[in-house]
């Protein structure tokens, strides 16, 4: 189970370096070619629009678990006529630092769960288990396969928290770090039994696997987009400055 985690912790954390690059490139792209700043952030928004829905529903239902008001929850783009371009944003009242943290990481642990059933499906999918009846296919497209794959792109692309997001988590997450050292040093283990060691397995080598592909796409992506970005550049003798 221990080289599976450690590949899929490899893999987000690649993916958490690839996805924001990636997405600021098809951006750039798009700008490029359209000279419509609202047009590539227009198409962003939908490419991402399923994980945009999780990520601020998690900070949404998160604050509201834990008793702080929220408001101004929108899923659509805001400032297209400005630097700053967001997606999708909830509002939320100050708090202490453990609930701040706890909700600005939501959407971290929500995708992961997400991730998880998406995976599930897709790996029954790909092993030639039918779960969707007729909508399994449509003229030989196997179209529950490509709706899982798009859900997993989308969802493993926008669930890291923003810099914002993650204001005060640092000293919330030494404590914890603390605690949990402690924990183990009096000798408190949690203990595990070989078939649960078993379906953890599983479950995370296929996870490895999807997330895997999700990796590969976005380097892919990332490339291809890097030198549209060149060719077009040359072409138009144009060049988008970003910060």
């Amino acid at each position: 189970m221990i080289p599976s985690l450690l590949i899929l912790a490899a893999e987000l954390i690649g993916l958490w370096l690839l996805s924001r690059r990636m997405t600021q490139n098809i951006y750039i792209s798009l700008f490029l070619l359209t000279k419509s700043r609202p047009g590539a952030v227009s198409f962003l928004s939908v490419l991402f629009f399923p994980g945009t829905v999780i990520h601020e529903l998690a900070h949404l239902f998160t604050a509201e678990i834990l008793g702080v008001k929220t408001s101004g929850l929108t899923l659509v783009p805001e400032g297209l006529e400005n630097k700053e371009v967001r997606t999708g944003s909830v509002s939320i009242a100050q708090s202490d630092p453990i609930r701040r943290a706890v909700i600005g990481i939501a959407p971290i642990f929500v995708g992961l769960a997400a991730l998880a059933g998406i995976s599930y499906f897709l790996t029954a999918e790909l092993s030639g288990v039918p779960l969707f009846g007729a909508l399994e296919q449509y003229n030989n497209v196997p179209i529950v396969t490509i709706i899982l794959g798009y859900l997993l792109f989308a969802v493993s692309n926008t669930m890291f928290s923003s810099p914002e997001d993650m204001d005060g988590f640092l000293p919330v997450a030494v404590v914890v770090a603390l605690v949990a050292t402690a924990l183990y040093v009096v000798g408190i283990r949690i203990s595990l039994t070989d078939p649960v060691l078993m379906n953890l397995q599983d479950f995370f080598t296929a996870m490895a696997t999807n997330i895997g592909w999700v990796v590969g796409l976005n380097v892919l992506i990332f490339f291809l987009s890097k030198l549209l970005i060149i060719g077009v550049e040359k072409v138009t003798k144009r060049r988008l400055v970003t910060q």
